[in-house]
């Protein structure tokens, strides 16, 4: 019996193949067929509005069409995938794209970080075939497209990890600093710092994998090798341990692929430390994400810096103590504890009788000033907020901080414009 009605599935993509009788074909292969759009889904980037940054109005035809359609913005497809009811998490979430400003995402930073996605070329060209955690997808995959993915004002929301402006444009000038923090504002016996260990540090030479797509073509995957500039002290190009990406899934771009590698290279550069510590609610105003400084003050021992004072005032130490006043720590026989004060010492020997009969080390600070980038606040039970943040080493220039990291990828379209 012929059927003529027209194949009607909701939510579905379909395609038919018609064969004609004949011996052109004796068997038939699996079959594979070239997309050239995706899923509609709502658009982020201001770009789809009919005048830009000016909001849709979704009883116009015209804008509400422009709005809506295939994409290849990640962070449209991270939105869609959280509201969307059928094929997201929206039903469990009980959010959607109505109300998802107001519930768990955080739509004007989704289109922050659209603009930054689309003036970077970072596309998401690829499928999601198989069941998968979505927050564990969304986490494992945002640094491949420069991102973070973080809760925010208990909202959650895509950030770049590289300063940058406005426009998403990487920014290359002065990294702009949300708080500073010092012994004021650090809760005593609060903080804390993480070295990593030197195999985490170890350089290496990234290999990037993606595709190479031709319009009504089977892709071609490539592989590219992407290094620092310079060659490392240590080692030799040849010598540098291999650490593979697979980006074939979603990246068919070669300037993609390059500063992802780049990245992956900075934070293995310029990342040494992590830091922990608590503060007090009040005058707070940042977010994963926000740029902190940090200045604080240490005085590591060292044993050339101890001494002794006899009973009438000679001192004797590893390293001989210049005329002046120095500020020591000591402890005197008898005493039932370790004191800090200031001993004047004139041609190795001391008058103030305090310090007779005791032994000291004499105490250096040394000062030190980082910038940070914070990566998890908590509130504790305390009433307190726990902060960890990791390094964003920055060159100083002029007296102002400039990002080594942002400063690193920005060199890829340098490299791109100079082929």
């Amino acid at each position: 019996m012929e059927n003529n009605t027209l194949a009607e599935y909701d939510n579905m993509t379909i395609a038919g193949l018609s064969l004609k009788a004949g011996r052109n074909f004796t068997s038939l292969d699996q079959m594979r067929c070239w997309l050239g759009s995706g899923l509609h889904v709502k658009r982020l980037h201001p770009a789809w509005d009919r005048a830009e940054g000016n909001p849709y109005d979704e009883s116009d035809s015209r804008t509400f069409q422009q709005r809506y359609g295939p994409s290849n913005l990640f962070t449209d497809l991270v939105f869609f995938l959280m509201t969307d009811q059928v094929a997201g998490a929206g039903a469990l979430m009980g959010v959607n794209e109505s109300n998802a400003a107001n519930t768990l995402l955080d739509e004007e930073q989704f289109v922050t970080t659209s603009k930054f996605l689309r003036k970077q070329q970072l596309f998401f060209n690829g499928v999601i075939v198989e069941r998968t955690n979505l927050r564990q997808f969304v986490t494992d995959t945002a640094p491949y497209f420069l991102c973070n993915f973080i809760i925010a004002d208990g909202k959650f929301s895509l950030v770049p990890a590289v300063p940058h402006t406005g426009g998403g444009s990487i920014n290359t000038g002065t990294v702009q600093i949300d708080q500073l923090f010092t012994s004021g504002n650090i809760l005593e016996d609060t903080f804390k710092v993480e070295y990593l260990r030197s195999e985490e540090r170890r350089p290496f030479k990234a290999v990037m994998r993606y595709r190479q797509e031709t319009r009504n073509k089977l892709p071609q995957e490539k592989v590219i090798e992407v290094k620092l500039p310079g060659k490392p002290e240590r080692y030799g190009m040849d010598e540098l341990p291999e650490e593979q990406f697979d980006l074939t899934q979603f990246c068919t771009s070669e300037s993609h692929a390059r500063k992802v590698g780049m990245y992956f290279l900075g934070i293995r550069q310029f990342v040494t430390h992590t830091i922990s510590f608590s503060t007090t609610v009040e005058g707070l105003s940042l977010k994963a994400g926000s740029y902190i400084k940090v200045l604080t003050s240490s005085s590591p021992y060292f044993s050339a810096n101890n001494g002794t004072v006899d009973a009438s005032g000679v001192i004797t130490s590893a390293q001989t103590l210049k005329d002046g006043t120095h500020t020591i720590a000591y402890f005197k026989t008898g005493s039932e504890d370790i004191e800090e004060g200031e001993i004047s010492v004139s041609q190795g020997t001391t008058t103030q009788s305090q310090f007779f009969d005791s032994v000291f080390s004499v105490i250096k600070e040394s000062n030190s000033e980082n910038i940070y980038i914070v990566e998890q606040l908590t509130f504790s039970q305390e009433g307190t907020v726990d902060i960890v943040a990791s390094e964003h080493q920055c060159d100083d220039e002029d007296g102002k901080p400039v990002s080594k990291l942002a400063k690193l990828i920005a060199t890829v379209d340098e490299e791109v414009e100079d082929d």
